[in-house]
């Protein structure tokens, strides 16, 4: 899926969200922030210095996840964290974003997909303790990203996917999650939905 397609996908959903939330159907409600730094303090207990990655990085200024600055704030130079980002536009908002955090965080921009896999490859990636999945709105896409680091996530390691109710991108990865033994998994009914998944195995 280009770009352009992508961002066409969004609007979609967003307008039929919107919709069901002016009927009284939706509830709408940003709780991604709270839900991001919860993990990680959560991954913390357990690992000193993590390792997070993050699949599409901030794209607006004025959004309200903000999750590439909640991660690399609440890391506070206590892991390394990477975040993928094929949008070199995107990537400058990011950077203007977390200004007093960028130099904590390594920007690889190009396809997502590509790139994980040779990072995984190349063993630079040889352990992920916290991955958020947020790159387009496409779920085969978002399973390839989670299959390409699957070997990497250690007990304990916990997945975030975001729209996973009101978008395309829990497709394929929310069912596998959902049915695995070898993870816990629990959906968070704000915005578009986020799926939060914990490695008990492995």
């Amino acid at each position: 899926m280009s770009i352009k397609e992508s961002r066409l996908v969004n609007k979609m959903w967003k307008a039929q969200h919107l919709i069901l939330y002016k009927l009284g159907l939706r509830d709408y409600r940003r709780a991604h922030r709270p839900i991001i730094k919860n993990c990680l303090l959560e991954v913390f207990k357990t690992t000193p210095h993590p390792t997070v990655i993050e699949t599409g990085c901030i794209r607006d200024a004025n959004e309200g996840t903000e999750s590439t600055l909640t991660i690399a704030s609440t890391l506070n130079e206590r892991g390394a964290f990477y975040t993928f980002e094929i949008c070199k536009e995107h990537i400058h908002i990011c950077r203007t974003v977390c200004r007093d955090y960028n130099e904590h965080i390594n920007y690889v921009e190009g396809d997502s997909i590509e790139n994980l896999r040779n990072m995984i490859d190349t063993n630079v990636l040889d352990s992920i303790h916290l991955a958020l999945f947020d790159s387009v709105n496409d779920g085969d896409h978002i399973w390839k990203e989670f299959k390409n680091c699957e070997a990497a996530f250690r007990s304990n390691s916990i997945v975030i996917i975001d729209d996973v109710l009101w978008g395309d991108k829990g497709r394929v990865i929310k069912p596998y999650l959902e049915a695995s033994p070898e993870w816990r998994t629990r959906i968070y009914n704000v915005e578009y939905g986020m799926l939060v998944a914990q490695k008990i195995g492995g």
